[in-house]
């Protein structure tokens, strides 16, 4: 069994080569995990928790996502309810992709929704990894790990260039929750915002987070937090939050999100480190490293540490979001 830090220290590691039976061979799989069709999917792979309830499925067929974290059956992540042309699934959940999203990358379907490689370096433990991309020459990778404990997730999430050219990326977590929540992001003391947070301007060659923010019954900054009722009317948000973690509570679900956070690091999404975006439908939280050169061959790590905090009522309001702000738990990345 494992304790929350021998978990973080995992969610940094490096993958270990493991033993891939042919396709014919019965698959003996580590303690923590099986596999499974969910949402169509086949071979989902599933990291469970007995102790808790907690459990993640990871889709390698559909671009490695993960499509489910939540408690028994109780999803606290976001997929459509239609499909698109061919019955394909729409995009959904939880997905590493390239950043920063204002200098506008081609569509990268081999990244996004394309089939992913897996293996099971140890127990409670799923890696996957792309193709390379054939115009951004790069490869992702996600290491995947559940605490049986807590339920806690780890993520290690890679971007490799395997081009003969030098490659410049941040990371770009865009997870998909379920709307009408309340989103929870602590601003920075110092921000560059004068309002401790910025809102989306497009303009002709492309978009920016700018100071000017609207006013808006549904989000408000207090006492060091930035609250936001994620519905109707849309809109795209970004911070520079120097906390290192991000917020959500759904029902009587805290959704929390730990990341690292680095003072000197070039943060090229306007500064931002944390953007958000709702709608009607669904609520897309972002969470972005700084951007990193890298030469062929080199790859840049950045980690992740998911937790489900249970919360006594439903938050259905500004006043009852501010207490559930206040059960969220230390860092385990020492902020």
């Amino acid at each position: 069994m494992r304790n929350r830090r021998s978990l973080l220290a995992l969610t940094v590691a490096l993958a270990l080569p493991v033993f891939a039976p042919a396709a014919n061979s019965p698959v003996l799989l580590p303690e923590g995990t099986e596999l499974r069709t969910f949402e169509g999917e086949p071979g989902a792979i599933r990291l469970f928790s007995e102790d808790t309830g907690i459990s993640a499925m990871v889709t390698p067929s559909f671009g490695g996502r993960i499509l489910f974290y939540g408690i028994e059956g109780e999803n606290l992540l976001w997929l459509p309810t239609r499909r698109g042309a061919g019955g394909a699934l729409e995009s959904g959940g939880y997905q590493l992709d390239l950043g920063p999203e204002s200098r506008g990358f081609p569509p990268r379907p081999t990244l996004s929704s394309g089939q992913y490689r897996s293996n099971f370096p140890r127990d409670f433990t799923v890696d996957v990894h792309s193709l390379p991309d054939p115009l951004l020459g790069v490869r992702l990778g996600k290491e995947v790990v559940i605490d049986p404990e807590s339920g806690d997730l780890g993520l290690s999430q890679t971007i490799t260039n395997v081009s003969p050219r030098e490659v410049s990326f941040c990371h770009r977590d865009r997870t998909l929750l379920h709307p009408h929540g309340y989103l929870i992001i602590p601003v920075n003391k110092k921000s560059r915002f004068k309002n401790d947070w910025a809102v989306r301007q497009d303009g002709p060659t492309g978009f920016v987070y700018a100071e000017d923010t609207p006013e808006s019954e549904d989000l408000e900054v207090r006492r060091g937090m930035l609250f936001a009722k994620a519905a109707h009317p849309p809109m795209q948000i970004g911070l520079d939050s120097d906390a290192g973690w991000v917020a959500y509570a759904w029902r009587h679900y805290l959704y929390v999100k730990y990341f690292p956070h680095y003072e000197t690091g070039n943060y090229s999404e306007s500064g931002c480190t944390v953007t958000a975006s709702w709608n009607d439908r669904f609520l897309e939280l972002n969470v972005l490293s700084p951007e990193i050169k890298l030469k062929p061959g080199e790859s840049y790590r950045f980690p992740e540490f998911w937790k489900i905090v249970e919360l006594k009522d439903d938050v259905a309001s500004m006043k009852e979001a501010r207490k559930a702000a206040k059960e969220v738990p230390r860092s385990p990345f020492g902020k």
